[in-house]
């Protein structure tokens, strides 16, 4: 173990040393180094990868609707349940789009309210008129001619014997008082037949009068029937208006979708968000995954459900996780597949971001074995240089696991036939121009 760390202090002193040399030296100087061709020929028993903890679930809480940032009520690393208000939007505008549309519903409610009113009043009308015709028809029907038929005959009667005593007074028959008196009575009855035939007319007239009243309450009824439908089309999307405007006062307020802690505050007070906008970032962290990527040969070697150790960096402690997610597509940049290892983290002391480092039993598994001082360990990680084509170096960052002896594991980052600089490579930079040494292992 002494080995081991004297050779990273040694690579990370040497490291430091070459940049600041390299910094002052020429760039056109061509530099020797010896290189060795990468192959899997080595083993190991236990896959050690590093990774990353992340929440096992994470949501960007947004608003459904854009508006201005009245306050953000959460911080970040505070507890927050589901259901618990975080934000909330300036919500006069939406205030007022409420009260417009009460308005518009009242509005259509009344004209609703007033040609009810009308069409009422329209088929009393209607009805009135019915029974006005009804009426008169009966008349016509029954009464009217009974009457008339009566008349008639008084009449003809008081005629005949008109007829009668005015040649008998003509003659000198008849005393004229006679004469005056059926005189009168034919004057009478002669009214009483006229006045029958008169109540016919009449009758047939209120007839043609009501059948007018009745039309002009159909074609009334009509109108304020259109009218009717008109104005409950205008309340239900008045309604639906106003319903709207409420759902989007209620999202005015936005709430926790999970229990969880929140991991950054997006946005802030007074800012304009647009709908869809994120606020916060929310993560579950009552269980964190240890997030690693594994080569193509040890992803079918790993099973889920199975136990690893897991290294926190930060913590100088080992916890034991289980494998939860194996990614049956690998990430096209590392050309590993994504696992997830399941960490219970219920005292909450694993916080998305550490770095880990996951150790998972393997049967032999077949692994990239370089020299432990090719490696070059720099402050964003650890890396090798590659020798292209054309003699010139490319730095590429590779994902370091277990040392034997002088070897160290490289799980991602190279792959066989790569061929790495072994010596002269403290003072490379990305991109210069080599020759080689011819040099055996």
């Amino acid at each position: 173990m002494k080995k081991v760390i004297t050779y990273i202090l040694l690579a990370t002193f040497l490291t430091g040393c070459s940049t600041t040399n390299a910094e002052q030296s020429s760039r056109a100087e061509l530099r020797t180094v010896a290189t060795q061709t990468v192959e899997a020929n080595g083993y190991g028993n236990v896959l050690t990868v590093s990774g990353n903890i992340v929440p096992t679930q994470t949501v960007k809480a947004s608003f459904k609707i854009p508006g201005v940032l009245y306050d953000v009520a959460v911080s970040e690393g505070e507890s927050v349940f589901a259901g618990q208000t975080i934000a909330t939007l300036d919500k006069v505008d939406y205030n007022i789009q409420v009260k417009g549309a009460q308005a518009q519903r009242g509005a259509a409610q009344a004209q609703t309210s007033a040609a009810v009113a009308q069409r009422d009043a329209a088929t009393a009308q209607k009805d009135a008129a019915a029974i006005d015709i009804e009426t008169a028809q009966l008349q016509l029907d029954t009464e009217i001619p009974a009457k008339i038929e009566q008349a008639k005959a008084q009449y003809d009667l008081t005629k005949t014997n008109y007829d009668r005593v005015k040649t008998l007074y003509e003659q000198g028959i008849s005393s004229k008082s006679q004469f005056d008196e059926i005189s009168a009575k034919l004057t009478v009855d002669q009214n009483t037949y006229q006045q029958a035939l008169d109540a016919k007319s009449i009758a047939e007239s209120k007839i043609k009068s009501a059948q007018s009243q009745l039309h002009a309450a159909e074609a009334q009824i009509s109108m304020t029937d259109a009218q009717v439908s008109a104005s409950n089309a205008q309340i239900v999307a008045s309604e639906a208006q106003l319903d709207a405007a409420k759902n989007n006062l209620d999202d005015t307020v936005l709430t926790s979708p999970i229990n969880g802690v929140v991991l950054q505050k997006i946005s802030e007070k007074g800012e304009t968000i647009s709908a869809g906008y994120p606020i916060v970032a929310i993560g579950d962290i009552n269980n964190v995954y240890a997030e690693i990527g594994v080569t193509d040969e040890a992803v079918n070697q790993i099973t889920k459900g199975q136990q690893a150790e897991i290294y926190i960096y930060g913590l100088n402690e080992t916890v034991t996780g289980v494998v939860d997610e194996i990614n049956s597509l690998a990430d096209t940049t590392t050309r590993t597949f994504p696992v997830k290892i399941r960490i219970d983290n219920a005292d909450g002391k694993l916080k998305p971001g550490m770095v880990c480092r996951a150790e998972i039993p393997m049967d032999n598994i077949k692994s990239i074995f370089v020299p432990i001082d090719s490696v070059i360990h720099f402050a964003e990680g650890s890396a090798v240089f590659v020798l292209n084509e054309n003699n010139t170096v490319s730095k590429k960052t590779v994902a370091t696991g277990e040392i034997t002896g002088d070897k160290i594991q490289i799980y991602s980052g190279l792959q066989s036939g790569d061929v790495i600089v072994t010596k002269g490579q403290f003072t490379l930079h990305d991109g210069d121009t080599v020759q080689i040494e011819e040099m055996t292992e």
